[in-house]
């Protein structure tokens, strides 16, 4: 998960700096007002995030259930939410993120895709077990790349809706890879002996999230640069003021 919001971060951050670049008075507010939405979701993901690795560590040092598992199975659960709904948001602004850049369609179809997607897929994968490192880690960085890479050579301005064999091939490879070697139930983590295992993957997602952070720091600024600070605070209030869905 936390390469993933990396990934993905780091996609959002250039096109705040294309937006920064290329912006066009007619609709800065526009895309600045659903790209705050989207910085904003991810940094609250990130917020939670640092959190289930706060828990796995109180697991991994002994503490007993059901108190760290279960904040961490009812927090799995809130991330997938989140994730879904910061998946439905992004999909929802697609067409006035191309007034930007033309290309955010391909860039975007590995992580939308409401059947494939990556984004969808660790849904999924959540949904399968909580517990699992598989779930907490998904994929890792070198794997996404390549997933990426080939999602997007086989993506189009409509998303990926050709020929998707090669990425599906992909995730389905990484999958196996990731769960051929995965901890299945964190809770226990410590009686089968995996403690070193997990704490480095801890170690690796912890920097993941450290630069998703850094990267939605650098989108907001560009937002601001690029509208004003009076437009942005006006933003954030419209933003904080709308009812939540959630």
């Amino acid at each position: 998960m936390f390469a993933l919001l990396t990934k993905l971060a780091e996609l959002l951050a250039q096109f705040g700096t294309g937006f920064l670049t290329l912006r066009r008075t007619a609709k800065d507010t526009d895309v600045a007002a659903a790209m705050l939405r989207c910085a904003v979701a991810m940094q609250d993901l990130c917020v939670r995030g640092d959190r289930l690795l706060a828990l796995v560590e109180e697991m991994l040092d002994g503490s007993t259930p059901p108190g760290p598992a279960q904040e961490f199975a009812d927090m799995v659960d809130h991330q997938a939410r989140e994730i879904g709904s910061l998946r439905a948001a992004l999909t929802d602004c697609q067409a006035l993120m191309a007034t930007v850049d033309a290309t955010i369609y391909v860039q975007l179809a590995t992580f939308l895709d409401a059947k494939s997607g990556l984004m969808t897929r660790w849904g999924q994968q959540a949904a399968l077990s909580r517990f699992s490192t598989t779930t907490l880690f998904f994929l890792p960085a070198e794997t996404l790349n390549r997933v990426i890479a080939i999602g997007g050579a086989q993506a189009t301005q409509d998303g990926l809706t050709g020929d998707r064999t090669d990425y599906l091939l992909a995730i389905a490879e990484g999958t196996r890879a990731a769960r051929s070697h995965e901890v299945r139930d964190l809770s226990r983590a410590v009686a089968a002996r995996h403690v070193s295992v997990v704490r480095d993957e801890v170690v690796t997602a912890k920097a993941d999230l450290i630069h998703a952070g850094d990267l939605c720091g650098q989108l907001l600024a560009a937002l601001q640069e690029a509208v004003g600070p009076e437009a942005m605070a006006r933003l954030r209030r419209e933003l904080v003021s709308k009812p939540s869905h959630r």
